[in-house]
């Protein structure tokens, strides 16, 4: 489908997912097994690509029985959602293909985006169209990566896991790629079809350490420039696949201008990446500029204020290859 605006009845509908999600319940199915004489409830909650068995309780057990209850409402809740979901992506509304929604959705259920991860990267630029109201350029869409965010060197699971047994929910073959240091927790993540989930974290001095060690995930972040920057402020949204995830993403205009920045410190050969980082920053800035026209003048200002060789140099660099030179007067 081409470019275009997301009708407002479209947008009531995702903003309705939305609702729906921030107090659903825990979906699951339930069913009951005797063991030395004694019923137990259990339930398989899905997860990810695959099912995870929880103990629920004793039968006949009020907060068992109340656990139980909830449960199945979730499942008749998400199946709802389901509905909702497939509606949004039949209109035309951008989505995650299988293998980034079951990792979003394994991230989702270890609890890491309420604890305050931050999506990043083209991962986060898709799932952008509703909170701009348009339609983005399909191929600047495309990823075969994804990268969360953390802003906190305490980030964790809950319960605590580490995040390559997270991963395997979303493809067992996920494992981690070995440091050159050997010691040191891997940042990347890989599967056997070279889907990549790399976890990054704000640079705070040129001293510290790479990676940055999250002991209670079992990995560590690359700290990178400008993103405390591009993660202040983060916005939740609603990623279409399944149920519908919830995730934090940066303000569309923040990463559009982070995109400018970006672009500019690709080396040689980053050439395909930097095509990209301009077209992504194009694309939600010529929608923004139509639409919310403060929300990217602010973002523009903000980020020319953080400094000159690091900031508003490469930032006007790339405006004018984007032909947006006219934003420079803002």
């Amino acid at each position: 489908m081409k470019r275009g605006l997301i009708s407002p009845a479209l947008q009531t509908l995702y903003s309705e997912l939305l609702q729906q999600l921030e107090t659903a319940p825990p979906a699951g199915s339930v069913y009951r097994r005797a063991r030395g004489g004694v019923e137990y409830i259990y339930a398989k909650l899905p997860v990810g690509s695959t099912r995870i068995d929880q103990f629920v309780g004793r039968s006949g057990a009020p907060e068992a029985e109340a656990c139980a209850a909830s449960l199945q409402t979730g499942t008749e809740l998400a199946a709802q959602r389901r509905r909702l979901v497939s509606m949004l992506r039949r209109e035309g509304l951008a989505g995650p293909d299988r293998t980034m929604g079951a990792i979003l959705d394994s991230l989702a259920y270890a609890s890491l985006f309420r604890a305050g991860a931050v999506l990043v990267g083209t991962g986060a630029y898709l799932l952008s169209e509703p909170l701009v109201g348009s339609r983005l350029p399909s191929p600047t869409l495309m990823t075969g990566d994804l990268d969360p965010a953390t802003a906190s060197v305490a980030l964790s699971a809950e319960p605590p896991e580490r995040l390559d047994t997270i991963l395997k929910r979303a493809d067992p073959t996920f494992e981690g790629v070995p440091q050159l240091k050997p010691q040191a927790p891997p940042s990347r993540f890989r599967n056997a079809q070279g889907y990549l989930v790399d976890l990054v974290t704000p640079m705070r001095t040129r001293d510290d350490a790479d990676p940055v060690p999250l002991t209670e995930l079992g990995a560590g972040p690359a700290p990178l420039q400008h993103l405390a920057w591009l993660l202040d402020g983060s916005v939740r949204t609603a990623a279409l696949w399944g149920a519908g995830v919830i995730v934090n993403v940066p303000q569309p205009a923040r990463f559009a201008v982070h995109k400018l920045i970006l672009a500019q410190r690709r080396d040689a050969s980053g050439r395909l990446k930097r095509s990209k980082d301009l077209a992504q920053a194009k694309a939600l800035i010529e929608i923004l500029r139509d639409h919310d026209s403060f929300a990217i003048e602010d973002a523009l200002h903000d980020a020319k204020m953080q400094g000159e060789k690091g900031w508003s140099a490469p930032v006007e660099r790339s405006l004018k290859e984007i032909g947006m030179s006219e934003l420079l007067s803002g």
